[in-house]
């Protein structure tokens, strides 16, 4: 027995299902070339071009109140929903229309981004930047999220009766921020990182039309084409989502691995502050050097003696800079 038939038994399908919505209300929220298209594509493109500002904006700014702001009204998920219901309901080519829609809205927000990485000044710092360091290194927690919002959002649209919840389920996905991250990072040249964006809005994409086109033929809303039109597509979405999850197991257990290499070199960099006489602020990466800050006043003679201690905390080799506050910063070199 697949997926679908176990969740389409009795005994569970009532739980999701409720005041449903017929085929063609679907279809016609989600289709932004059904119906009267001029006045949907306008509205898409004046809330994408609006949402990609105010999200480029925020990202640089590392303002968290802009940034929810630029997801709020994002409509990126409604092509991606196209995606999901074309899937369910095995309609070929409204699938390649939304997903046509969704990558060249998806290129419109990479582009403006870096843009805005240009013609904006530069207030804080990278490596320091929440809205960026935040959106660089997705993990296997990020899917789990991403694919109960997706549920969530999906419901929404099959049901009447709630869908009330719609601006909480676009506050709890990232779909626009991330793409002005990879924009401003790329601008930057900080390629890994736009990587590392850009794998975070795949992720976000592939859950919601995985728990989208799921959830759809679970309450029959779609009754589609069978066979062969509907399993490509499904084939490709399921090897599409195999890739993903490894390289978020990959970058999992990096972030693991680095928060643990940062945590046992916070403690032997405390021991060392301590006895010359300061205080340890933080340790942290940027790229792959590590960064020891420190507040204190001392003339940094002990500096050098920190590498050797650093040794069996980070790889060999793995840069180290001493920034003094204030505003005393100094490469000491690698550990041996």
């Amino acid at each position: 027995m697949d997926v679908v038939s176990i969740l389409t038994d009795k005994r569970v399908a009532p739980w999701l299902s409720g005041e449903l919505r017929t085929a063609d209300e679907v279809r016609d929220a989600v289709y932004l070339f059904a119906g009267d298209a001029p006045a949907k594509l306008s509205r898409f493109w004046l809330l994408l071009v609006l949402s990609a500002v105010i999200a480029s904006a925020g990202v640089i700014g590392d303002s968290t109140a802009t940034v929810i702001g630029a997801m709020i009204i994002a409509p990126l998920a409604t092509p991606i929903q196209g995606v999901a219901v074309g899937l369910a309901g095995g309609e070929l080519r409204a699938l390649l229309q939304s997903m046509r829609i969704l990558v060249t809205a998806g290129l419109a927000v990479v582009l403006i981004g870096a843009v805005a990485e240009f013609v904006l000044p530069q207030i804080v710092v990278p490596a320091s930047n929440a809205q960026i360091t935040g959106r660089v290194a997705p993990t296997l927690i990020d899917l789990v999220a991403a694919a109960a919002t997706g549920l969530a959002g999906s419901l929404a649209i099959a049901r009447r009766d709630i869908g009330d919840i719609l601006p909480g389920v676009a506050i709890a996905i990232s779909l626009v921020p991330p793409l002005a991250v990879v924009g401003i990072t790329a601008a930057d040249g900080a390629w890994d990182d736009a990587l590392g964006a850009l794998l975070l809005f795949t992720t976000n994409v592939l859950a919601i039309i995985v728990a989208g086109s799921l959830l759809y033929s679970l309450l029959k809303l779609l009754p589609g084409a069978e066979g062969v039109r509907r399993r490509p597509a499904y084939l490709v979405v399921a090897a599409a989502g195999t890739v993903v999850v490894l390289a978020l197991s990959v970058a999992t257990f990096r972030t693991v691995q680095l928060q643990q290499r940062q945590a046992a070199a916070s403690d032997i960099a405390t021991s060392w502050a301590e006895r010359n006489g300061e205080q340890l602020v933080n340790t942290h990466y940027e790229g792959a050097a590590l960064v020891v800050l420190v507040e204190g006043r001392a003339d940094g003679s002990a500096d050098p003696q920190l590498l050797p201690e650093l040794a069996d905390a980070v790889p060999r080799g793995t840069p180290v800079e001493i920034n003094r506050l204030p505003g005393q910063r100094r490469a000491l070199g690698t550990v041996p």
